[in-house]
């Protein structure tokens, strides 16, 4: 099989010729195979690199099977400006650290957003908002009746990746779900006590967030998308069976039956703590979960995954990349792959994964182990 065959079969519930091998592998992975030194202000779409090209080349090195999953800009959430819509941006700082305002001025008022932007290492830049644009009622207001319509997502990235990707794989473009949509715009720490304080005004924002995404994501689906990895990392089991039972799950439903029937696949991305709801992901039409993240930087139980869990749902990850891969031997990765493969084989619809995406300095001997570990153990009979 290619690694398309291998991964669409897998994605529809059923076995392959061996489990496909795809490690959750982010920008900064790519930019440090390739010696690049990104940009702060463009770091998840740089004008001078070819993250697709590059992508690609990083995963035929390993022999992975590509799920290609950049293409987010993260810092686009804002769009530009538009009728009504008048955005200045403001920056302090330099190439290690900056400060971003966002100024948007409508006719019935203007809005504030606050990122700062920190270079953790030389090739991975990460964010940290300061100040959200949703704090009152009134921001929701006047976000709902000017905000133009959604690109925070590259669509020419995704073109380009589809010629890229060809037969090794899919485009999988890691975005939000819709919860983690409404912390774009408004503080986690309110969004919890929304429900509770005026849970109309949730749903009001929970509603109209949702079809703003979707809108884009149909663009983003047609542009070659062919899976969407939807983030779901935010209403975890900190937020209790609950809560995203009755205030996030039929939202995320709702994303996910529309991407299916725009005709892509859906990967629902929890790469945190699960186990007090993983059994609420059997009601959501997923294909696959990932990322089976076990102590001590999930909550996740195995074998708790492999009895709850519906058959038919793909599952993806379980190997920390934070620590194990990070400083274990060639032959501790071995064994490891092996143990895991031999666990979760009789069940099929596995996916060999990290847990999520390496930090900068992973050994690639521990790569290389990861993948002919997969090759040699992971076939079906």
């Amino acid at each position: 099989m290619t690694g398309r065959e291998r991964l669409v079969t897998t994605f529809r519930g059923q076995r392959a010729d061996r489990m496909p091998i795809s490690p959750f592998i982010y920008n900064n992975n790519i930019f440090e195979m390739f010696g690049y030194t990104p940009d702060i202000n463009t770091y998840m779409s740089p004008p001078d690199f070819d993250i697709p090209e590059k992508y690609v080349a990083y995963f035929d090195f390993f022999g992975f099977d590509v799920l290609f999953a950049p293409g987010h800009v993260w810092d686009r959430y804002v769009p530009p400006s538009a009728e009504n819509w008048d955005v200045t941006i403001l920056r302090e700082g330099d190439q290690d650290k900056q400060r971003r305002t966002w100024v948007i001025r409508t006719p019935d008022g203007e809005l504030r957003q606050v990122i700062n932007f920190i270079r953790n290492s030389k090739h991975l830049i990460v964010l940290a908002p300061e100040k959200y644009i949703i704090e009152t009622r009134r921001d929701f207001e006047i976000l709902s009746k000017y905000l133009p319509p959604a690109n925070f997502i590259d669509c020419e990235m995704l073109r380009r990746a589809r010629m890229a990707v060809g037969d090794k794989g899919l485009v999988n473009v890691a975005t939000q779900g819709a919860f983690n949509t409404l912390n774009q715009f408004r503080k986690l720490d309110q969004m919890f006590m929304d429900p509770v304080e005026d849970e109309g005004f949730y749903r009001a924002m929970m509603e109209f967030l949702l079809d703003w995404n979707m809108k884009h994501l149909l663009e983003v689906i047609a542009a070659g998308s062919e899976s969407v990895e939807i983030g779901g990392n935010l209403a975890t089991s900190g937020a209790g069976p609950r809560f995203f039972q009755k205030y996030v799950r039929d939202y995320e439903n709702r994303l996910a039956q529309k991407i299916h029937k725009a005709g892509a696949y859906v990967v629902y991305h929890n790469c945190g703590d699960a186990q007090k709801i993983m059994h609420l992901y059997n009601d959501m039409e997923i294909d696959v979960w990932g990322y089976i993240t076990g102590p001590p930087f999930g909550d996740v139980i195995l074998d708790d995954v492999l009895r709850v869990i519906r058959p038919n749902m793909a599952l993806r990850g379980n190997v920390d990349q934070v620590e194990f891969l990070r400083k274990a031997t060639p032959a501790e990765v071995t064994e490891r792959v092996r143990g895991l493969i031999e666990k979760v084989k009789p069940r099929g619809n596995w996916i060999l994964s990290t847990s999520d995406f390496p930090l900068d300095g992973q050994p690639y001997e521990n790569l290389h182990a990861f993948a002919e570990a997969g090759r040699t153990c992971g076939r079906y009979d």
